[in-house]
């Protein structure tokens, strides 16, 4: 610990703590605000900004690694009483402390910003030590760089570039699974996933701390064999971790659906994660319009968001997407027009269908509009072909008589439909 605490002390980090602390904040807020008021997606936010410091701080490990032999200090660095993974370990630990700290005060933020509105509960610890082994990841890499390259200035951009530039093409959620980019309650990092990361953490660690960059002191093949144990039964390890991250599967795995959700006191129902409680007041709203639809507009009598009712999907299942209600609306609107049709049959020729489809695609925006209480908002693109989405936006404005004429056209439309 006296090492540990020397090593602190005269560590660079100390002048750029303040800077990773910036860092890990600019990331927190600067990507992205929904997540705000939802534990597990602030969690996934406070997750990400490892992605950022992971690469500045295997920079810095690079750097630090290689000072002993830039001043020329090896030799007697190698003779020294205290065993040389001790003193590669402090170095590792020293930057994982700062690095780590500056980790924590971005999830102090997130939490503090969430506590209000996301009510019972806290951050998920599963997210925040995935991160935390994507850290300590990048500080073992580049100890390790630093160590065998100790080059001042082009091992620590190498290092710092490649892990950037490997975690972004390799590590993502649906691959390596070193970082997730969203929290959705219906999902989990079990505790199995984390440890292979958090071993593929610790045995790099091993690696750089127990490889010798050098054999002095060791004649004949058994001493060379002897000293190199450690480094090949750790490096043994690192591969059989990093083949169980890659060979597990997707990082985030379906949680089981909760025993009492939170649902909406209206008629239709809407029912969403316990965590997501925040939107219950806007999904309220929408289930009022939902109710104020002509009679000749039929709604399912309850809504679910996805994993509520288990593995199986279901017509009236949505999802809230970075904390958008169009999202919700849209896929509402397709259950609520379906349960307004009749069942589905291929139409007598391709002309009947397109002029159906289309239908269908008109009363599905129209549908999604009156129930956000907005046309479709303009950070969102695209949407069912052939359809003006500014043309239903003025269109919701209208006289309620002139809306319902507008819809009934179109499910005429569809009714008249004659099945092949």
């Amino acid at each position: 610990m006296r090492i540990l605490m020397m090593e602190l002390r005269r560590s660079p980090l100390r002048w750029w703590f303040p800077v990773l602390v910036a860092l890990d904040v600019a990331v927190l807020f600067g990507r992205a605000q929904w997540w705000i008021g939802v534990w597990p997606q602030a969690s996934a936010a406070a997750q990400i900004p490892a992605f950022y410091l992971g690469p500045f701080l295997a920079a810095y490990a690079a750097w630090a690694a290689g000072r002993i032999h830039r001043l020329g200090f090896e030799d007697q660095h190698t003779a020294g009483t205290r065993p040389r993974w001790q003193i590669e370990g402090t170095q590792i630990a020293a930057a994982a402390v700062y690095g780590g700290g500056a980790y924590l005060v971005g999830a102090a933020v997130a939490a503090a910003v969430s506590h209000r509105d996301a009510g019972p509960g806290f951050l998920w610890p599963s997210y925040l030590l995935l991160g935390a082994a994507l850290i300590v990841l990048c500080i073992a890499v580049g100890h390790i760089a630093g160590r065998w390259y100790p080059s001042a200035f082009s091992t620590p951009v190498v290092s710092g570039l490649a892990c950037f530039v490997v975690v972004t093409m390799n590590g993502g959620p649906m691959k390596a699974g070193l970082f997730v980019l969203s929290g959705a309650p219906a999902v989990e990092v079990t505790p199995g996933n984390l440890a292979l990361r958090w071993g593929l953490a610790l045995s790099a660690v091993a690696v750089a701390a127990v490889t010798p960059r050098r054999l002095p002191g060791y004649t004949g093949a058994r001493g060379k064999l002897i000293v190199r144990l450690p480094a090949v039964g750790s490096s043994a390890l690192a591969v059989a971790c990093l083949a169980g991250v890659i060979t597990a599967g997707p990082v985030q795995t379906a949680r089981a659906d909760p025993s009492a959700p939170m649902c909406t006191r209206t008629e239709p129902k809407i029912c969403v994660w316990p965590e997501e409680r925040m939107y219950i007041p806007r999904l309220e709203a929408m289930a009022r319009r939902v109710s104020e639809l002509p009679p000749f507009i039929t709604s399912p009598s309850a809504f679910y968001e996805e994993g509520l009712k288990g593995d199986s999907a279901q017509d009236t299942d949505f999802s809230i997407f970075e904390g958008s209600m169009w999202e919700v609306a849209d896929s509402m609107s397709i259950a609520i027009s379906r349960a307004s049709t009749p069942p589905f049959c291929s139409a007598v020729n391709s002309s009947a269908e397109d002029r159906r489809m289309m239908a269908y695609f008109e009363l599905d925006s129209w549908l999604a509009a009156r129930i956000s209480g907005a046309g479709q908002p303009s950070g969102i693109h695209g949407g069912p072909p052939g359809v003006d989405q500014r043309a239903i936006a003025r269109l919701i404005k209208q006289p309620r008589q002139v809306q319902e004429d507008w819809a009934k056209k179109r499910i005429k439309v569809i009714k008249g439909t004659r099945c092949a």
